[in-house]
């Protein structure tokens, strides 16, 4: 078993550049969206999509780590993200469903398929 600091110099230095810096975005972001709904009463609906960034933050941390599951995860958390954006509306045609990450996932994903082989 590695140790804390020898598995963050491994997802800082094996993949490449883009990685970490969307990990630490990723980051950044559930923090802001804690921040943002830090008013807001906590069994409430509007925190799912802290649930959804962490589930972002998670994988994305994981595919940092050149892991097939963390990749994977992502890819698909992304695709049942945009089923929901798309699909899941109010009887106005509205969006009912806000996603943090919509279109931003879609482009880290391709960056996941793009160097998936490199994963192990």
């Amino acid at each position: 078993m590695r140790s804390f600091k020898v598995m963050l110099t491994d997802m800082i230095k094996k993949p490449p550049v883009l990685f970490p810096l969307v990990g630490l975005f990723h980051i950044l972001w559930l923090l802001w969206i804690i921040w943002d709904d830090r008013h807001l009463p906590f069994p409430g609906i509007e925190w799912l999509q802290v649930l959804w960034m962490a589930g972002f933050a998670f994988f994305w941390i994981a595919a940092c780590d050149l892991r097939k599951w963390g990749a994977l995860g992502y890819i698909v958390l992304t695709l049942l993200n945009a089923v929901l954006f798309l699909f899941v509306k109010n009887v106005n045609d509205r969006d009912l469903y806000m996603s943090p990450v919509f279109l931003i996932g879609g482009l880290f994903s391709f960056f996941l398929i793009f160097y998936y082989k490199r994963f192990r």
